[in-house]
């Protein structure tokens, strides 16, 4: 045993069994992978996506053991269907991560300047050696059954924590305040804006947008401020995370 411990990896590979090779492989080729393109497919249509890539499983992953996992991504897009900003929310493996943003890049969405079609998605890749499975977000688990999907578990999306809930609030080192428009300053008239943001691991802030405002202009001031917003890294457990958080800012014509 001590002597096959020590012999190169290749060799172990080269020494499997012929047969024992072959029923490695079937294992892989029956899985149902027309049940994952089918959600894929009903995923695609929901993001109006018109160039999909699809994520690769990282051979380096594989080595290391794990045999399945999923990342939960958040990304805007711009006016063109070009991905605009993606940010990992969580991942079972920094592998996975990099493989389903690498992937995600090359996505193209139907070009559009509603701003509906311009706030950012929440979805979850599953990796499988079988193959991948796109979830989108708020889809229920219920529905996710291994019949559908070709043995994915779809668990409840992840819960971004709040900045504000933290045991320590990151400070904010870079906090500049929304500038009155100066489109508006005849007319002098106030309004609110609400946006969300999420913080990531640098204290970056991204993926803003406006949930709420009286007029445009408020809006895109209030983005063009919380932009430029820096953070110290939000943690817990002294552990870098990803957090969420909410603002409102309110114009007043007479400061």
């Amino acid at each position: 045993m001590g002597q096959l411990g020590q012999r190169p990896l290749r060799a172990l590979f080269n020494a499997t069994p012929p047969l024992v090779a072959r029923l490695c492989a079937a294992v892989v080729l029956i899985a149902p992978l027309s049940l994952l393109g089918t959600t894929n497919q009903e995923t695609f249509k929901q993001l109006g996506l018109t160039r999909f890539a699809e994520p690769v499983f990282p051979e380096a992953v594989k080595f290391d053991g794990v045999a399945e996992g999923h990342v939960t991504i958040a990304l805007s897009r711009d006016a063109a269907g070009k991905p605009a900003d993606i940010l990992v929310l969580e991942a079972t493996h920094p592998g996975l991560a990099e493989a389903a943003v690498e992937a995600v890049r090359m996505w193209r969405f139907q070009p559009s300047n509603n701003p509906d079609d311009l706030k950012s998605h929440t979805l979850r890749i599953g990796f499988k050696l079988q193959g991948i499975v796109v979830f989108p977000f708020g889809k229920d688990p219920a529905q996710a059954a291994q019949s559908e999907t070709g043995g994915f578990r779809l668990t409840e999306p992840v819960k971004v924590p709040q900045m504000q809930a933290l045991a320590q609030a990151p400070k904010a080192l870079t906090q500049p305040m929304p500038a009155y428009p100066a489109t508006l300053r005849a007319r002098a008239v106030d309004g609110t804006v609400a946006v969300r943001f999420y913080v990531d691991e640098d204290g970056r802030v991204r993926l803003p947008e406006v949930i709420e405002a009286t007029t445009p202009e408020f809006a895109d001031a209030a983005l063009a401020a919380v932009s430029q917003w820096r953070y110290e890294p939000p943690q817990d457990g002294g552990r870098r995370i990803v957090a969420s958080e909410h603002w409102q800012f309110q114009f007043k014509a007479n400061n």
